[in-house]
Protein backbone atom coordinates (compact mmCIF):
# COMPACT_ATOMS: atom_id res chain seq x y z
CA UNK A 1 0.00 0.00 0.00
CA UNK A 2 0.99 3.37 -0.74
CA UNK A 3 2.19 5.49 2.51
CA UNK A 4 -0.44 7.63 3.67
CA UNK A 5 2.17 9.80 4.92
CA UNK A 6 3.87 9.91 2.02
CA UNK A 7 0.98 11.04 0.04
CA UNK A 8 0.54 13.86 2.98
CA UNK A 9 3.78 15.09 2.46
CA UNK A 10 3.26 15.09 -2.12
CA UNK A 11 -0.03 16.80 -1.70
CA UNK A 12 0.78 19.10 0.97
CA UNK A 13 4.04 19.96 -1.44
CA UNK A 14 1.72 20.24 -4.49
CA UNK A 15 -0.65 22.33 -2.92
CA UNK A 16 1.83 24.77 -1.57
CA UNK A 17 3.26 25.01 -5.37
CA UNK A 18 -0.03 25.59 -6.78
CA UNK A 19 -1.06 28.31 -4.20
CA UNK A 20 2.12 29.92 -5.39
CA UNK A 21 1.70 29.86 -8.74
CA UNK A 22 -2.01 31.39 -8.39
CA UNK A 23 -0.91 34.08 -5.95
CA UNK A 24 2.26 35.10 -8.65
CA UNK A 25 -0.01 34.81 -11.66
CA UNK A 26 -3.08 37.09 -9.95
CA UNK A 27 -0.84 39.84 -7.97
CA UNK A 28 -2.32 42.64 -9.78
CA UNK A 29 -5.46 41.98 -9.02
CA UNK A 30 -5.44 40.92 -5.42
CA UNK A 31 -5.35 43.72 -2.70
CA UNK A 32 -2.83 43.95 -0.25
CA UNK A 33 -4.45 44.30 2.74
CA UNK A 34 -4.22 41.84 5.90
CA UNK A 35 -8.17 40.50 5.36
CA UNK A 36 -7.01 39.01 2.25
CA UNK A 37 -3.64 37.82 4.20
CA UNK A 38 -5.81 35.61 6.57
CA UNK A 39 -8.05 34.37 4.10
CA UNK A 40 -5.15 33.50 1.97
CA UNK A 41 -2.93 31.64 4.52
CA UNK A 42 -5.32 30.36 7.21
CA UNK A 43 -6.69 27.28 5.01
CA UNK A 44 -2.60 26.62 4.79
CA UNK A 45 -2.09 27.06 7.67
CA UNK A 46 -4.68 25.13 9.56
CA UNK A 47 -4.21 21.89 7.00
CA UNK A 48 -0.28 21.78 8.21
CA UNK A 49 -1.25 21.67 11.38
CA UNK A 50 -3.95 18.86 10.37
CA UNK A 51 -1.20 17.33 8.35
CA UNK A 52 2.06 17.47 11.15
CA UNK A 53 -1.27 16.10 13.79
CA UNK A 54 -1.70 12.94 11.28
CA UNK A 55 1.88 12.15 10.99
CA UNK A 56 2.77 11.79 14.52
CA UNK A 57 -0.88 9.85 15.05
CA UNK A 58 -1.26 7.80 12.35
CA UNK A 59 -0.10 3.96 12.88
CA UNK A 60 1.33 1.92 10.39
CA UNK A 61 0.14 -1.56 11.01
CA UNK A 62 1.10 -4.33 9.46
CA UNK A 63 -2.46 -6.93 9.40
CA UNK A 64 -3.58 -10.11 8.40
CA UNK A 65 -7.22 -11.14 7.58
CA UNK A 66 -7.93 -14.82 8.17
CA UNK A 67 -10.30 -16.13 4.96
CA UNK A 68 -9.57 -19.86 4.34
CA UNK A 69 -9.31 -22.44 7.76
CA UNK A 70 -9.89 -26.24 7.77
CA UNK A 71 -9.29 -27.96 11.07
CA UNK A 72 -6.91 -31.38 11.58
CA UNK A 73 -7.73 -33.82 14.69
CA UNK A 74 -8.28 -30.81 17.09
CA UNK A 75 -6.54 -27.87 15.74
CA UNK A 76 -7.56 -25.21 13.39
CA UNK A 77 -5.26 -23.58 9.95
CA UNK A 78 -6.18 -20.78 8.62
CA UNK A 79 -4.55 -18.86 5.35
CA UNK A 80 -4.81 -15.47 5.70
CA UNK A 81 -4.50 -12.08 3.57
CA UNK A 82 -1.62 -9.84 4.21
CA UNK A 83 -1.91 -5.93 4.19
CA UNK A 84 -0.58 -2.72 5.48
CA UNK A 85 -3.02 0.33 6.55
CA UNK A 86 -2.98 3.24 8.67
CA UNK A 87 -6.74 2.86 9.79
CA UNK A 88 -6.45 0.05 12.43
CA UNK A 89 -6.59 -3.87 11.26
CA UNK A 90 -9.97 -4.98 10.37
CA UNK A 91 -11.75 -7.98 12.19
CA UNK A 92 -14.71 -10.08 12.20
CA UNK A 93 -16.81 -7.16 12.73
CA UNK A 94 -15.00 -4.32 11.22
CA UNK A 95 -15.56 -6.30 7.97
CA UNK A 96 -18.93 -5.84 8.03
CA UNK A 97 -18.77 -2.07 7.95
CA UNK A 98 -16.25 -1.93 5.18
CA UNK A 99 -19.01 -3.96 3.12
CA UNK A 100 -21.35 -1.47 4.07
CA UNK A 101 -19.34 1.69 2.81
CA UNK A 102 -18.99 -0.45 -0.39
CA UNK A 103 -22.35 -1.04 -0.87
CA UNK A 104 -23.38 2.60 0.04
CA UNK A 105 -20.80 4.21 -2.18
CA UNK A 106 -21.79 1.68 -5.14
CA UNK A 107 -25.86 1.55 -3.98
CA UNK A 108 -28.09 0.43 -6.78
CA UNK A 109 -30.79 -1.99 -7.01
CA UNK A 110 -29.10 -4.15 -5.72
CA UNK A 111 -31.32 -3.80 -2.33
CA UNK A 112 -33.62 -6.25 -4.49
CA UNK A 113 -31.13 -8.81 -4.86
CA UNK A 114 -32.94 -11.51 -3.06
CA UNK A 115 -35.78 -11.20 -5.86
CA UNK A 116 -33.70 -11.91 -8.54
CA UNK A 117 -33.14 -14.72 -10.51
CA UNK A 118 -29.65 -16.07 -8.70
CA UNK A 119 -29.90 -14.47 -5.97
CA UNK A 120 -27.32 -12.42 -3.86
CA UNK A 121 -23.97 -12.78 -3.28
CA UNK A 122 -22.67 -13.81 0.33
CA UNK A 123 -19.38 -13.71 1.83
CA UNK A 124 -18.30 -16.04 4.81
CA UNK A 125 -16.70 -14.06 8.11
CA UNK A 126 -16.23 -17.95 9.94
CA UNK A 127 -12.85 -18.18 9.55
CA UNK A 128 -11.76 -14.56 10.68
CA UNK A 129 -14.42 -15.14 14.08
CA UNK A 130 -13.17 -18.84 14.90
CA UNK A 131 -9.19 -17.02 15.09
CA UNK A 132 -10.09 -14.55 17.24
CA UNK A 133 -12.18 -16.79 19.54
CA UNK A 134 -9.35 -19.33 19.68
CA UNK A 135 -11.64 -22.22 18.03
CA UNK A 136 -11.21 -25.63 18.05
CA UNK A 137 -12.39 -27.65 15.25
CA UNK A 138 -14.90 -28.88 17.23
CA UNK A 139 -16.29 -25.74 18.07
CA UNK A 140 -16.10 -24.34 14.84
CA UNK A 141 -18.18 -27.77 13.37
CA UNK A 142 -20.34 -27.04 15.79
CA UNK A 143 -21.12 -22.84 15.40
CA UNK A 144 -20.37 -22.63 11.70
CA UNK A 145 -21.08 -26.29 9.85
CA UNK A 146 -23.59 -28.62 11.56
CA UNK A 147 -25.84 -25.74 12.81
CA UNK A 148 -28.58 -24.11 11.09
CA UNK A 149 -26.92 -25.68 7.16
CA UNK A 150 -23.99 -23.71 8.44
CA UNK A 151 -25.96 -20.07 7.79
CA UNK A 152 -24.04 -18.93 10.74
CA UNK A 153 -20.78 -16.61 9.98
CA UNK A 154 -22.08 -15.60 6.50
CA UNK A 155 -22.60 -11.68 5.28
CA UNK A 156 -25.23 -10.98 2.96
CA UNK A 157 -23.24 -8.01 0.57
CA UNK A 158 -26.40 -7.43 -1.42
CA UNK A 159 -24.24 -7.27 -5.22
CA UNK A 160 -26.86 -9.05 -7.20
CA UNK A 161 -25.19 -12.36 -8.60
CA UNK A 162 -24.77 -12.47 -12.27
CA UNK A 163 -24.82 -16.47 -12.81
CA UNK A 164 -25.49 -19.28 -10.70
CA UNK A 165 -21.67 -19.47 -9.83
CA UNK A 166 -21.46 -15.56 -8.83
CA UNK A 167 -18.84 -14.30 -10.94
CA UNK A 168 -19.09 -11.02 -10.06
CA UNK A 169 -19.11 -11.33 -6.07
CA UNK A 170 -16.21 -9.63 -4.72
CA UNK A 171 -13.98 -11.38 -2.21
CA UNK A 172 -12.23 -10.70 0.80
CA UNK A 173 -9.21 -9.29 -1.30
CA UNK A 174 -11.20 -6.95 -2.78
CA UNK A 175 -12.94 -5.49 0.04
CA UNK A 176 -9.33 -5.03 1.90
CA UNK A 177 -8.26 -3.59 -1.56
CA UNK A 178 -11.46 -1.20 -0.87
CA UNK A 179 -10.77 -0.30 2.49
CA UNK A 180 -6.57 0.43 1.61
CA UNK A 181 -8.09 2.36 -1.21
CA UNK A 182 -10.67 4.48 1.06
CA UNK A 183 -7.98 5.70 3.11
CA UNK A 184 -5.75 7.52 0.44
CA UNK A 185 -9.27 8.48 -1.29
CA UNK A 186 -10.15 10.37 2.04
CA UNK A 187 -6.79 12.47 2.35
CA UNK A 188 -6.77 13.43 -1.87
CA UNK A 189 -10.67 14.64 -0.95
CA UNK A 190 -9.33 17.10 1.67
CA UNK A 191 -6.95 18.52 -0.50
CA UNK A 192 -8.59 19.22 -3.18
CA UNK A 193 -11.38 20.59 -1.04
CA UNK A 194 -8.95 23.13 -0.49
CA UNK A 195 -7.45 23.30 -3.57
CA UNK A 196 -11.17 24.15 -4.65
CA UNK A 197 -11.58 26.91 -1.88
CA UNK A 198 -8.38 28.50 -3.06
CA UNK A 199 -9.56 28.91 -6.97
CA UNK A 200 -13.06 30.38 -5.71
CA UNK A 201 -11.04 32.84 -3.30
CA UNK A 202 -8.98 33.84 -6.09
CA UNK A 203 -12.12 33.97 -8.54
CA UNK A 204 -13.96 36.19 -6.65
CA UNK A 205 -11.25 38.49 -5.67
CA UNK A 206 -10.54 38.86 -9.35
CA UNK A 207 -13.88 39.35 -10.59
CA UNK A 208 -14.58 41.82 -7.65
CA UNK A 209 -11.25 43.87 -8.89
CA UNK A 210 -12.35 43.79 -12.44
CA UNK A 211 -15.78 45.29 -11.27
CA UNK A 212 -14.28 47.81 -9.27
CA UNK A 213 -11.77 48.97 -12.31
CA UNK A 214 -14.78 48.74 -14.59
CA UNK A 215 -16.68 51.32 -12.36
CA UNK A 216 -13.83 53.71 -11.66
CA UNK A 217 -13.64 53.44 -15.31
CA UNK A 218 -16.41 54.58 -16.20
CA UNK A 219 -16.99 57.46 -13.72
CA UNK A 220 -13.82 59.05 -15.28
CA UNK A 221 -15.39 58.79 -18.78
CA UNK A 222 -18.88 60.25 -16.98
CA UNK A 223 -16.26 63.45 -15.85
CA UNK A 224 -14.57 63.87 -18.88
CA UNK A 225 -17.84 64.51 -20.81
Amino acid sequence: MFSVISLYGICHLILGILCCIMKRCSKSYVPDNIYVKMFYINPYLVLTIHMIYKIFTLKHEHCDFHHICYGGVEKMHYNSIVYDTYNGCLDSSSIGDVINDYYEIHEDDSAYCGETEYGCCHIENKCETSYEFNMNFTEYQKYYILKDDGRHGVINTYITKNNPSGDNCLTHLDYIDFYEDHQIHNVLMIYLLVFDWYILFYTVLICCNCCKDKHTFEQVEQGNV
